[in-house]
């Protein structure tokens, strides 16, 4: 093994395991707390940028015995990933300050994200499930650390036993592929199910078992339909900043692996008509349960936590073709998703921290006391939305139907009909809390804050940096990071 070689492809990864236990350290002394935060997002605004230069002469390089591979994908995915990383640590600063031990939640972050940046290049099952396991105990973890309150216990208790049924789905479609192929490595196992089913030798009742594991098993952490029933209660229950990185980074994580699984390993003439269902179902679940949490005068986070799963839904409609194309406009769409998300939970930290309320009729009015705030806001609802008013999210979403749409699959056109559908659906309960936003009074939440000063807010810098980038992509640069979409999936390598 040439350690010269892994050095420089897991740099980004040594840097992140570095601050965690530099932070760890800072932690255990009063003085050195208060600059944790600061510590880790400088750290992952590093990582982000060394994992843009690890790749080694433009070709698919493999380390750790083929378990680790670094090519164009993986080398745009951890770019995003720690980039989005450090908007998120960014927005936590402030809003931790009132929790116990607010330290603390910093190394365990960086941990998860760890995870997440290692599933970016996993090249082995074994390395998947590691990557996979570090994600989701770390997140259990970020989702029950407000210790002292009931919602967040419930949400870690309620992610840690159906993340533990997830994984178990997991590897029971792992232990099938193992017994098939006598490996584990991504590579070998792809050729040898190619050898196997040129013969004939895989059964299709087997072929079928194995596409529905993996199917339910990944779209758990994507939070897709019908394996969403964790993600509202959780998203409501954990701190606000948790929230925003299982809507995000855990989502970017779960989509690499997606690619990764679906698109160079196994795939099955199965596969996809799973996947076109578990689209359907996260667009319709997703969009008319959004709509019931506004009548309901629901949590904005829950209404988040099903606009989360709706988008899920689009996203697989992309999948579910599995072409070149495709695979670029998920990761434009995503890029994109991640800017407009953090923007819209960066206010909702902050209009939790100022009136200890996470409801969406007590955001009533928020341009006529925190209007920087609600124009980034609204701004993220509109993209969110799809609609032409700063146009990434217009655009972004154009290029993902229109790659389903020609991709000559039978039941493509309808899938895209449907998620048309649901974008229109959508529109009600996006612009609905943009109206409450703009439009009403202020609610007696608002009413009872205090009007917006000129003290230095990192919160408030996370959301405005996230709606700067979406709106220079979306006027200015959205050829580029259509450019850069097609290069990451231009030497994608097993």
């Amino acid at each position: 093994m040439d350690w010269n070689i892994v050095s420089k492809i897991l740099l980004p990864e040594f840097i992140v395991i570095f601050s965690i236990i530099l932070t760890i350290g800072m932690s255990l002394f009063e003085k050195s707390k208060k600059y944790v935060s600061v510590v880790a997002t400088v750290a992952l605004v590093l990582a982000s940028i060394v994992a843009s230069q690890t790749g080694i002469g433009g070709n698919v390089t493999k380390v750790l015995n083929s378990a680790f591979i670094s090519d164009t994908l993986c080398i745009y995915l951890r770019v995003l990933i720690y980039g989005v990383a450090a908007l998120i640590a960014l927005a936590s600063k402030k809003y931790l300050d009132n929790f116990e031990s607010p330290a603390e939640y910093f190394p365990i972050f960086l941990s998860a994200t760890l995870g997440a940046g290692f599933l970016a290049g996993v090249n082995d099952f074994l390395t998947l499930f590691i990557g996979l396991e570090t994600l989701s105990l770390s997140s259990i973890l970020l989702a029950s650390y407000t210790r002292k309150k009931q919602a967040s216990n419930e949400s870690g208790i309620k992610y840690l036993l159906t993340g533990a049924s997830a994984t178990s789905i997991l590897l029971l479609a792992i232990s099938f592929l193992y017994g098939i192929t006598a490996s584990t490595n991504f590579s070998l196992v792809a050729s040898r199910i190619v050898q196997l089913e040129s013969i004939s030798a895989i059964a299709a009742p087997l072929k079928i078992l194995i596409a529905a594991l993996l199917v339910a098993a990944i779209c758990f952490k994507l939070a897709a339909a019908p394996f969403h029933n964790w993600s509202p209660d959780v998203y409501y229950g954990a701190p606000t900043t948790t929230t925003l990185f299982l809507s995000v980074v855990s989502k970017i994580a779960g989509f690499a692996v997606a690619i990764r699984v679906f698109g160079t390993v196994f795939h099955n003439e199965f596969l996809l008509p799973l996947l076109a269902v578990v689209a359907v179902l996260s667009i319709v679940v997703g969009n008319f349960v959004g709509i019931i949490q506004v009548i309901s005068r629901g949590s904005i986070k829950k209404l988040l936590a099903y606009s989360s799963i709706a988008q899920s839904g689009y996203l697989l409609v992309a999948l579910a073709s599995l072409r070149l194309e495709s695979v670029s406009s998920l990761l434009l769409y995503i890029s994109i998703y991640a800017l407009m998300n953090t923007a819209a939970f960066a206010c909702i930290i902050h209009f939790e921290r100022e009136t200890g309320s996470d409801k969406i009729f007590d955001m009533a009015g928020l341009i006529h006391k925190k209007p920087m705030m609600a124009i980034v806001f609204v701004i993220a609802l509109f993209n969110l939305a799809g609609l032409p008013f700063i146009p990434a999210g217009f655009i972004a979403k154009f290029f993902l139907f229109a790659s389903a749409f020609s991709s000559g699959i039978t039941y493509a056109p309808y899938l895209v009909i449907i998620a048309l559908l649901g974008s229109v659906v959508a529109l009600f309960y996006y612009i609905y809390v943009a109206k409450l936003i703009i439009v009403d009074s202020p609610s007696h939440k608002l009413q009872s804050t205090v009007d917006e000063g000129p003290a230095f807010d990192f919160t408030k810098l996370s959301a405005v940096l996230s709606t700067a980038l979406l709106v220079v992509i979306g006027i200015w640069g959205m050829d580029f990071l259509q450019g850069m979409t097609e290069m990451a999936i231009y030497k994608i390598g097993v």
